[in-house]
């Protein structure tokens, strides 16, 4: 059995070890700075609270689930172990992670939040010098809480503007369509549960047809009919057109602060 080691315990990296843990495919270990934090969840989803020369010297694989501007910190007691590395820090790119660990068993993975109901969707790039076990063991690591997809990494800022970001885009939808709700009189808990629900069965419609969303959407509106006049609120505010643009918003943002970052470790 490989051991997995978690330096960073925070939101995702907690989210993730409390999905992971319950499989016993590895041993993990977790390390915070913030040693009571680490030792509660360590307690609540019986992984060993390791210190962070344990996780150094017992992991197989570390994952690296702390914040980009901490990482520099990091660099110089991780650089020259044997070891894989996973990591999570945004605009941190294998490049970057590979000149300051001094190997190419690097992954970067990112996920979204919800991996902390098992439902993330995460974007996989493997160096392309990695071993394949890491990459096995990387994908086996992310699918234990939701959905991967391996990337190159240059697509990384569209994921992130149509996934890692975009999930706040679809909870603005939903609200906002129950609010629609709200006014039309209906209690805004019924109003978000029926637009929960109807968001759920257009997906399922869309994966199980493989038909185009415009294919299915331009039948659903009759002649005259009710959802056409709904429809044509959204063409007037250019609705598609403003989806587009967020997206490239977050991705070029993305892409700036991998800039940055790289900027910041030279």
């Amino acid at each position: 059995m490989k051991t997995i080691g978690f330096i960073g315990t925070g939101n995702m990296g907690g989210a993730i070890i409390r999905s992971v843990s319950p499989l016993k495919s590895w041993q993990v270990l977790v390390y915070d700075v913030r040693s009571e934090v680490a030792a509660l969840l360590a307690q609540e989803t019986g992984c060993v609270h390791a210190s962070f020369e344990e996780v150094l010297s017992r992991s197989d694989i570390i994952v690296l689930a702390v914040k980009p501007q901490v990482l520099p910190s990091l660099y110089s007691k991780l650089k020259g172990q044997k070891k894989g590395y996973i990591s999570m820090a945004a605009g941190v790119s294998l490049e970057t992670l590979t000149e300051n660990l001094d190997t190419k068993e690097v992954v970067r993975i990112m996920p979204n939040i919800a991996a902390s109901v098992g439902k993330a969707v995460t974007a996989l790039a493997v160096h392309p010098q990695a071993s394949k076990e890491l990459a096995d063991e990387s994908m086996r690591l992310v699918r234990s809480f939701g959905s991967a997809h391996v990337l190159e990494e240059k697509y990384f800022g569209a994921f992130i503007g149509i996934s890692g970001s975009a999930i706040a885009t679809v909870f603005a939808f939903l609200h906002g369509m129950a609010m629609g709700g709200v006014h039309e009189g209906l209690p805004y808990g019924k109003a978000l549960e029926l637009i929960s629900d109807t968001a759920q069965s257009a997906i399922a419609l869309v994966r199980s047809s493989g038909r185009h969303p415009q294919e299915l959407l331009t039948q659903v509106c009759s002649p005259g009919g009710t959802t056409i006049e709904s429809i044509q609120v959204l063409e007037a505010g250019a609705f598609a057109g403003l989806l587009m643009e967020s997206v490239e918003a977050a991705s070029e943002r993305a892409q700036e602060l991998e800039r940055l970052a790289k900027d910041g470790n030279r």
